[in-house]
């Protein structure tokens, strides 16, 4: 098996952990069958996707590398789980485009996110991504949600991976809520793929709880479920995430409305009691003006 320095593989890893992980948000939606690990591996590669990326591209990775990332020492059994997981990936991710033909009669194209992965001798994995899901992989203008990899390192459980994506795929910018609207099968659909289903009470407690409990633990957010039902029925979720790192501009709106009520009062006030020099009128103090600067540029 080919060897690689340990410094030059710990720069390696350092460096992957700061690439972003690029998707189409159709794909953040189509893998549900997969499992935590081979969600995480197929993050790692699309992780490899930049802005620069190109059609027919062929990605190189190196299962040592993956290891590393993964912290799993350079056995025969890991690697051989390596292999699997590409294996797995390659099987399970199936993907379906609906189209419309030259002729206008619409169709369904049935496609595979990868064109090919080929697994060398002495790990060195190359693979490409399939001619129809290449714009869903490098369209990084539009419909696209991106994340760190040491932001996903820390997502133990498929679910909460799952969910994490979703949120990503839903989110406007680093806006401070997110809704995430669904039936109840799109969302079983989204977790689970297109075979296992569920009871509405063992989905949501094994399921939607587990996800939505560890995102809250491991990131400062507030996950908030609202059940859609027809009479006992459940029929559907809402849920809102709530961003707790990015701030709360209803709050500084708030607090600007009250400044400006002050800073208007104090005018008012001013062109009453005080005149400078000139005849003219003081203008407010120079804290609140700081403050009201503030503000102003947290808007």
């Amino acid at each position: 098996m080919r060897q690689k320095k340990t410094g030059q593989v710990l720069q390696d890893l350092i460096s992957r952990s700061d690439y972003l992980v690029v998707q189409g948000n159709d794909l953040a939606k189509a893998f549900g069958n997969l499992k935590a690990f081979e969600h995480k591996l197929l993050d790692y590669c699309f992780s490899y996707v930049t802005k620069d990326s190109v059609p027919n591209e062929r990605f190189r990775v190196d299962s040592h590398s993956i290891l590393k990332y993964f912290s799993l020492n350079a056995s025969g059994q890991n690697y051989r789980r390596v292999a699997e997981g590409f294996k797995s990936l390659n099987e399970n991710t199936a993907l379906y485009f609906s189209n419309v033909r030259p002729d206008g009669k619409k169709s369904i194209i049935m496609t595979q996110l990868f064109s090919f992965i080929e697994f060398a001798e002495d790990g060195v994995v190359e693979f490409k991504f399939s001619e129809i899901a290449q714009p869903y992989v490098f369209d990084l203008k539009k419909n696209f949600y991106s994340f760190h990899l040491r932001e996903l390192a820390r997502i133990k459980g498929k679910y909460a991976l799952i969910l994490m994506k979703l949120w990503e795929a839903h989110r406007f910018g680093d806006s401070r809520v997110t809704l995430i609207n669904g039936t109840l099968d799109e969302w079983q659909e989204w977790f689970l793929g297109e075979e296992k289903r569920l009871t509405a009470g063992k989905f949501m407690q094994n399921v939607i709880k587990r996800a939505a409990e560890e995102l809250e633990d491991k990131f400062n957010i507030e996950i908030v479920l609202d059940t859609k039902k027809n009479k006992r029925n459940v029929i559907g979720y809402e849920m809102e995430i709530i961003d707790k790192r990015q701030p709360n501009m209803a709050y500084f709106e708030q607090q600007q409305k009250e400044l400006d009520k002050q800073r208007e009062e104090e005018m008012r006030m001013s062109r009453i009691f005080d005149t400078n020099e000139d005849g003219g009128i003081f203008g407010v103090s120079e804290t609140q003006m700081d403050i009201y600067d503030i503000l102003k540029e947290l808007e």
